[in-house]
């Protein structure tokens, strides 16, 4: 009876986390498709979302048998707007083809000195069963978060606001020239 019970519940679970996960594969195509051979056969998406909370996913196409899959690779939340695409393209991260995405935010707090654009850059990297799944090393990485303008009344600089500079920082972190 437990091991049913607890069947039930992880099933329940997974059931949820899908339906909750199918919110994001549809929408408004906003960007794309970008083909990618980073997985065989897969294109790129970003979707406006209906979420409040996440208006903007990146979903990813693979053809396999004739029949489209797709499947949601990451969203985006609201931090003080809505998160604006800047740039995706494809580049290795130590030695392994990547996925990267650079997204803005405009955030306007003046009563405490806060306002500007701020940037993250997200990366990712084919899994062994062949999906894109975040690449750590890169969502960890302080260098690739940060504003431009001003918080708390100090000025601030993020210097990875394009692509290219986003290429020179991972030429450096790979050891290439």
């Amino acid at each position: 009876m437990l091991r049913f019970f607890i069947f039930a519940l992880v099933s329940l679970l997974a059931n949820l986390s899908s339906a909750q996960d199918a919110d994001y594969l549809q929408g408004q195509v906003i960007q794309g498709p970008f083909k990618t051979d980073v997985i065989k056969g897969g294109e790129l998406s970003f979707l406006q979302t209906r979420s409040e909370e996440f208006p903007v996913s990146l979903v990813l196409d693979v053809e396999v048998d004739g029949a489209k899959n797709r499947s949601l690779v990451d969203k985006y939340d609201v931090a003080g707007s809505d998160p604006k695409i800047e740039s995706i393209f494809f580049y290795p991260v130590k030695g392994k083809k990547n996925v990267l995405v650079l997204v803005s935010w405009e955030i306007t707090s003046r009563g405490i000195g806060t306002y500007g654009t701020l940037y993250q850059v997200y990366g990712y990297e084919k899994s062994t069963d062949n999906k894109l799944v975040v690449n750590k090393l890169v969502r960890f990485d302080r260098n690739l978060s940060g504003m431009e303008g001003y918080q708390e009344g100090e000025e601030q600089h993020f210097s990875y606001v394009n692509a290219g500079l986003i290429k020179a920082y991972f030429k450096k972190i790979n050891g290439t020239k």
